[in-house]
Parts: structure tokens; sequence; C-alpha cells
């Protein structure tokens, strides 16, 4: 069940100008945090009248949470500005997260600041999984450990996409299962090689979540298909979705 509450910042890690770890020590939502959700965070100096960021959650250990953030925007800038002690408002978790399969040979694929959901998946796959994990971005500030690595400028690892590596991956191991995060682009180019080659595929949609509890309606993908068309919220029925029941067409 979801709270809300204010809490210290633990510790925060700098990983390089954009990108930085916000660790909270809370017992109880770090129990009951599941791979694939995430949170509404909200700097508390910031003023009551700006929204909470939905930000996923990167790292559960024993009593402790990570959230891993990029600054991109004046609410991800107002999170970097905090320190150890300062406080921080919460709402979660919230949403579903992604479904744990045992004996499987995975695969997970993660572009930009969808990487990480998948750290937290990872850790709590069964150790009996086969996986490999592939991971893009826009250039070497934007990639952390994994076992493949793609780039747009081509700085560091493949130059290209990571959907690129993907589609070599597959034609060669054939995984069981694909778990993807990142862009909108990226998943609709997992899925369309996911599909082709019968492999089931769960991704993690990214859509601006306000209010995280789907009142607003603000964050609704298209489900079903074109002829009969289902809007779900992002926040209250994914952010984890069979992609199967995405309607791709009309994203």
């Amino acid at each position: 069940m979801s709270k809300y509450k204010q809490v210290q910042i633990y510790k925060k890690e700098i990983l390089n100008d954009s990108y930085f770890i916000l660790w909270i020590k809370d017992e109880e939502l770090s129990v009951c945090s599941e791979p694939g959700q995430f949170f509404e965070l909200r700097s508390k100096g910031i003023g009551a009248n700006r929204l909470f960021k939905p930000i996923s959650v990167y790292d559960c250990d024993k009593s402790f949470i990570g959230f891993m953030i990029k600054k991109l925007g004046p609410g991800t800038s107002a999170l970097s500005d905090l320190k150890q002690k300062d406080y921080l408002e919460l709402i979660g978790p919230l949403g579903c997260g992604f479904p744990l399969r045992e004996n499987q040979k995975i695969c997970l694929v993660s572009g930009g600041v969808g990487y990480p959901p998948l750290w937290f998946l990872r850790k709590r796959l069964s150790s009996n999984n086969i996986i490999y994990w592939l991971h893009g971005g826009a250039s070497a500030s934007d990639i952390f450990p994994c076992d493949e690595i793609w780039t747009d400028d081509g700085s560091i690892g493949g130059h290209g996409f990571v959907t690129e590596g993907l589609q070599d991956h597959v034609t060669a191991t054939k995984p069981d299962l694909i778990y993807a995060c990142g862009p909108e682009g990226m998943l609709k180019q997992v899925y369309h090689i996911s599909k082709a080659n019968g492999i089931p595929l769960y991704v993690s949609m990214e859509a601006y979540m306000a209010c995280g509890i789907g009142v607003c309606h603000g964050c609704v993908i298209p489900c079903g298909s074109p002829e009969n068309v289902i809007y779900r919220p992002v926040c209250k029925e994914g952010p984890v979705f069979f992609a199967e029941d995405i309607c791709w067409d009309l994203l």
C-alpha cells in the first residue's frame, strides 16, 4: 500500500554531471517496493504548488531505497540540490511492477533513464535465469554497468541504437523473454523485434505521471486494437505492461 511520507536523505551519490542517486532509509517502504514500481518525489523546499516527479525505484537493500535520477528540468534539478539530511516528500510505492520469471533465458533492454528500474529487476530475478543486458544512451555519460553498450554518438560501445544490438542478440541466442524500459521510440522497435521472433515482452512505459494514482488521466496510453481502444493510465495500470496489450499503432 502506498503512503505519503516526509523522509530525510540518508545519502546522495553523484554519478556524473547529469546523474545522481538519492538514498533514503525506510524499512516499511523498502519491504513493499517491487521492481518496476515508482515513487512520486518532491523536494520539500520547492513549494507546494510544484507537482511531484515520478521516479522509478533503482535499488532496495534491506531498509534502504535508492532513486537514480537524471537532471532534466526544474523538478529534477530541485531534487539534485538536496543534500544529506534534507527532507524529501514522497508518495509510494506506486504502479504495477515487472512479473518475475524463473528458468528463462532473459534479455534486458534499456535506453537512457530507462536504466534504473532494470537494475532493480536484475537484482530480483532468480539466479536460475540466464540474463543478458543491453543498454543504450546518447553518449558515454548515459552509460552504466551492463553486458552490451550502445551510444548514439559512438563515444563508447557500439555506434547506433541499442535496438541494433538487440536484433543481433535475438538472432544469435533466441531468448525466452524480454524486459524493456526506455523512450517510446525505442520500445516500439523492441516490440517489433520481439513480435517478429515470437518472444514475450514486458515494457515499462515512460510518461509524465502527475498524480500517480490514476485520477488526472494525464498519462493514459492506448491499449487493445485500433478498432476497440481502451485508454489505460500508466501510473495505475502500469508502468509495466505486457507489450501485446498496447496499441502501438496509435502511439
